[in-house]
């Protein structure tokens, strides 16, 4: 526990850096792809590959395949990547820090925009009015079981959304039942998208994501609101006259002067915007559709490419963490800052000789040489390594004192004794580690390092008896 308390700024830090690699590679790759596909009618692919691309910064996939491919079976790190050092703890405090002070700063301007663009005198329309009727019959034709309560207001432009509940708005002009199933299908279509979801989404990746400026000057969001109209208009026109369709737009274009844009999705928000979709829907007919065949293996491509764009991206974190660690342990060490060093014990135990894929090594005769009651070791210790020497005698009362140095610099050793009857007693240190063992019993000892790291570790270890 206290382990992970004191890591947490460093696994909040390295979480939020995989989640915007992630995202970042997606969206780059996404962008491509609309530069290829920009001749075709693509629009129902290039709106589900954003939505893709906004989900990867959201789910940390990254993160968790670092964390299970880094961490052994007792839950320890195989290695020195997330460790932290006095440098690195100061570090990651006051990138949070920073962090999470963006957060609240945006997160007060996007909760005055919501406030500001909130609905204004809305009430909710009774069942038994005819566009619920109306609402409730287009609702089961196209499978949402689900009841949308419909509000109107003054100066309101149709749309649907809410942050918190789900709502259909519609501005005080009658309209007529076509024009209301027009409307009334538009937004359904918004809803079976899942264009409401994504929008909160983005309200919270701007919150969060603050430093981004895809999120804080809203290209992404403008992006996904373009796709997503362009993409309800061309499942409306299958089903719809498109002539009625872009009048019923134009109408609705021109009602209401409040226009909702974090979490509300408008049938139009304006004329210009009306405009511009005309005009798609208009090139969209003499475009070929794309198809499906060309494009899974363009997404199956995509998804291969970006697993390896942040697969070498972590990994190069991973080394670059590493390598940061080495030099501020090092760094401390020039400093002549003191350390404390706890001797471990641990029962007698068999499987440690040779259990699921640990080395257990005895060193040839020729490696320990004796001499004056010294005993001098050169290893070179594999990931997940256990060396120890032959036994020999010792007479009580001794002390065996150890010089353990480890290289690379900064990662972690274990070095001790193994005492007669089995039982382990070490010390876990980086770099140069001084400590004198008790021996309060006769018998034949061992002297034992290992090297819990997944990299090689060069071991010298100079022992008086």
């Amino acid at each position: 526990m206290n382990i992970w308390m004191n890591e947490i700024w460093i696994r909040l830090d390295i979480l939020l850096l995989f989640n915007f690699l992630t995202g970042a590679a997606a969206y780059l790759i996404w962008r491509l792809t609309v530069r290829l596909w920009k001749d075709r009618r693509s629009v129902r692919y290039l709106h589900r590959g954003l939505q893709g691309v906004i989900l990867c910064f959201c789910v940390p996939v990254a993160y968790t395949l670092v964390y299970l491919h880094f961490r052994d079976l007792d839950g320890s790190w195989n290695g020195n990547f997330m460790n932290g050092t006095g440098f690195l703890m100061r570090a990651a405090f006051g990138t949070a820090a920073v962090w999470l002070l963006g957060a609240l700063v945006s997160a007060v301007r996007c909760g005055r925009e919501l406030y500001r663009e909130r609905p204004v005198k809305s009430a909710v329309v009774s069942e038994e009015q005819s566009e619920v009727r109306v609402l409730l019959q287009l609702g089961k034709t196209m499978g949402i079981r689900r009841r949308i309560p419909v509000c109107r207001g003054e100066r309101l432009t149709p749309a649907i959304g809410g942050f918190f509940r789900t709502r259909l708005y519609l501005g005080t002009e009658p309209l007529e039942e076509e024009e209301l199933r027009i409307i009334f299908r538009h937004e359904l279509y918004h809803y079976r998208h899942g264009d409401i979801w994504i929008r909160r989404l983005l309200l919270l990746l701007r919150i969060f994501c603050w430093f981004c400026p895809w999120f804080t000057w809203g290209k992404i969001s403008e992006e996904y609101r373009r796709l997503s109209e362009d993409y309800v208009d061309e499942e409306v026109c299958r089903e719809e006259d498109m002539g009625r369709y872009i009048r019923t737009l134009l109408k609705t274009a021109l009602q209401g002067a409040e226009k909702m844009h974090l979490t509300q999705v408008t049938a139009a928000e304006n004329r210009c915007d009306v405009l511009r979709r005309i005009e798609n829907m208009k090139n969209r007919q003499s475009k070929k559709q794309i198809r499906r065949t060309m494009a899974v293996i363009w997404i199956a491509a995509c998804l291969f490419l970006g697993t390896a764009v942040v697969y070498a991206a972590d990994t190069g974190v991973i080394k670059g963490y590493e390598a940061l660690y080495r030099a501020t342990v090092a760094e401390n060490e020039d400093q002549g800052e003191q350390k404390i060093y706890i001797e471990y014990y641990e029962e007698p135990d068999d499987s440690w000789v040779a259990e699921e894929g640990e080395v257990m090594e005895i060193v040839n005769t020729s490696s320990l040489l004796i001499q004056d009651h010294l005993v001098a070791i050169d290893w070179t210790v594999e990931a997940n390594a256990v060396r120890t020497t032959p036994s020999f005698e010792i007479y009580f009362p001794r002390d065996i004192t150890m010089v353990v140095s480890a290289e690379p610099a900064g990662q972690e050793v274990r070095a001790g004794i193994v005492e007669p009857d089995g039982t382990r007693r070490y010390i876990i240190g980086s770099g140069t580690t001084v400590w004198s063992f008790s021996v309060d019993q006769d018998g034949r000892y061992k002297i034992f390092t290992e090297n819990p790291n997944h990299t090689e570790a060069y071991v010298e270890i100079s022992c008086w008896l």
